[in-house]
């Protein structure tokens, strides 16, 4: 990763030397966030107790299903005369991940049953400050400007919350709001394309991540990476 990152400084020694302009942009963006990995989990359960006193919790909430990420960020970005690129964005956004609870497990005082069906669902959610450098190339120009771009997210996790839920058959609810003490750098190459015209633009994008999420754990041979694609409404100044 530090080889990759000199080459982008090398490559931007030559672009700042040779650049024909600079220009700065502002983005909004959505999309749809998951975990993969062998770690990630489609579908849960939730582990319940109505008598003992301890809280309910969910045997794995990483899910690898999609569900909704946004965000917002600033642009920067050389473009020599011979369409070489290369630049910066710095924004801040949340990602969520979801995985289905299709059933809890646990003593209840008015079932002989261990396990009771379930509908419900576990979402992570976590806040970033988002870099991104890059390197690219503008295949086209005008009237529209069509940027073709690699890079990676250098993602400073903020907040990491867990937001699950679940109902059980006899509706009984159980509600999980806990904000979670871990910490992580998270790293995503990034492809992505971003066409212009005047002032505007829109940005599609995929990031994948290479950082694992368990990698801290002793004794297992788990594995945790984001995964995110986005779709960007841009306006250059």
């Amino acid at each position: 990763m530090k080889k990759v990152y000199l080459l982008l400084l090398a490559f931007g020694c030559v672009s700042a030397a040779y650049a024909q302009k600079m220009e700065y942009s502002a983005q909004v963006n959505s999309g749809l966030s998951r975990f993969g990995g062998e770690s990630s989990a489609g579908t849960t359960t939730m582990v319940i107790n109505d008598t003992w006193g301890s809280p309910p919790r969910v045997t794995n909430p990483y899910g690898s299903r999609y569900s909704v990420a946004y965000g917002a960020s600033l642009q920067a970005q050389f473009v020599s005369a011979s369409g070489f690129l290369l630049g910066t964005q710095a924004g801040y956004e949340q990602l969520r991940t979801r995985a289905k609870i299709d059933k809890a497990f646990g003593y209840m005082s008015h079932s002989s049953s261990m396990t009771h069906p379930a509908d419900g669902k576990a979402v992570i959610i976590t806040d970033y400050i988002n870099l991104q450098p890059y390197i690219g190339w503008r295949v086209k120009q005008n009237p529209i400007d069509l940027d073709l771009t690699l890079g990676s997210d250098i993602g400073f996790s903020q907040k990491i919350k867990e937001r699950s839920e679940a109902t059980l058959e006899d509706g009984t609810e159980f509600k999980i709001r806990k904000d979670r003490s871990e910490s992580i750098t998270d790293f995503r190459p990034r492809l992505g394309i971003t066409g212009y015209h005047g002032h505007f633009g829109v940005s599609v994008s995929y990031a994948h991540g290479i950082k694992n999420y368990r990698a801290n754990l002793d004794g297992a041979n788990m594995k945790l990476y984001t995964r995110v694609l986005r779709v960007g409404l841009l306006y250059r100044l």
